[in-house]
């Protein structure tokens, strides 16, 4: 008997969700984060290693493929600066954060002109993990690949300390939690590679080992993740580290008091990012839900994961497109119109978001 969650409706969004992304794969291989919201007509590394995940995960590994290629072929034009930031941050030299690698790029690979909150590093690391990923599900990757990575380990082990903007590009002046986790998540994985040096494969182990002793001794508020260190703040970002990041393996009341506050504080069917969100009147984005949908898998709650991926076909439109965010309940409602004014209606399709669903619906299929 069929699963009644893998019938046609279902499927329907599994199909539209590839067709959105795919449509959406520039010829260099980026994604685009949305096409309808001219800020998102760029390509992000967290964004784009999130859905790159998703796509080798349902057996679109070529297009994952093209992303890798197009991510190695960023960090290698950029060899010469990394290696210069490396040096300078191990003099102790000050180094602003546009010098930093950029979290976005444009199709091309070229650095946005406009001003943005760059210094955000965790996109690097969740684009080693997807790498790992593709190379699980059975996939080859090029040399350049091992490369790139050899000089990211470099690159973030040289920097994880640093203080940086969170996942929404918010909060700067904190080590954010789910950004470390990001880091951890990366550098644990690409140490057990055959293709990289020993001597990075060693210095990413104990970057890795160091980032989450910090996390369990400083990154805790009642007993569950909390937003940055030393804080006590919730974020649905933090959901990462349990799944699809599976950090907190041998952590289960760590994972489980992390997921309860998420989905009790912030929202189950649909989740806020923070309490404080105002953007776009801060509203329920359904790829959270996916996150904790992940995150009830590795828990062994199915039911609920299930629950999620059959809530998520009523928040598509009738292209079935997924949004950023829903239009409601919104926690701050007074400040949506002046978003709006300024950069237009909210991102629909997000790529992100097919990205996440097609990742919870793989993983579900798969479990």
């Amino acid at each position: 008997m069929v699963n009644e969650i893998f019938t046609k409706t279902h499927t329907s969004l599994r199909d539209a969700s590839i067709r959105i992304i795919k449509a959406n794969q520039a010829d260099s291989g980026a994604y685009i984060a949305s096409p309808n919201f001219n800020v998102y007509n760029f390509s992000w590394f967290r964004d784009g290693a999130f859905i790159a995940d998703a796509m080798s995960a349902t057996g679109e590994h070529n297009s994952a493929l093209d992303f890798h290629i197009w991510a190695t072929k960023i960090i290698i034009e950029r060899e010469e600066k990394i290696a210069s930031l490396i040096r300078r941050g191990k003099q102790g030299e000050k180094i602003t954060n546009d010098e930093h690698l950029h979290c976005r790029f444009t199709v091309n690979g070229e650095e946005s002109k406009e001003e943005w909150t760059n210094l955000q590093l965790d996109g690097f690391g969740t684009w080693i993990w997807s790498l790992d990923e593709f190379l699980i599900r059975g996939y080859s990757l090029p040399l350049a690949t091992y490369r790139a990575v050899e000089t990211l380990i470099g690159y973030l082990g040289t920097f994880w300390q640093i203080d940086t903007y969170d996942w929404w590009e918010e909060s700067y002046g904190h080590q954010h939690i789910a950004n470390l986790g990001s880091l951890a998540a990366g550098l644990e994985r690409c140490s057990r590679w055959k293709n990289i040096s020993d001597e990075s494969k060693t210095f990413a182990a104990d970057t890795a080992k160091q980032i989450m002793y910090l996390i369990r001794h400083r990154g805790l508020s009642n007993g569950r993740l909390a937003k940055w260190i030393d804080g006590d703040g919730l974020d649905a970002s933090l959901i990462a580290l349990v799944a699809p990041f599976g950090l907190l393996a041998n952590d289960y009341s760590i994972a489980r008091e992390t997921v309860d506050a998420v989905a009790t504080s912030l929202g189950f069917l649909g989740t806020y990012r923070h309490s404080d969100d105002w953007y776009f009147g801060g509203g329920k984005w359904p790829l959270l839900s996916c996150f904790l949908g992940l995150a009830y898998i590795s828990l062994d709650e199915r039911d609920r994961a299930e629950e999620i991926l059959r809530w998520m076909d009523t928040v598509s439109n009738n292209q079935l497109e997924l949004p950023e965010q829903l239009e409601e309940p919104l926690l701050q409602p007074e400040k949506r119109a002046q978003w709006i004014e300024q950069w237009g209606e909210p991102a629909i399709p997000l790529l992100w978001s097919h990205a996440m669903y097609l990742s919870l619906y793989s993983a579900l299929r798969k479990d």
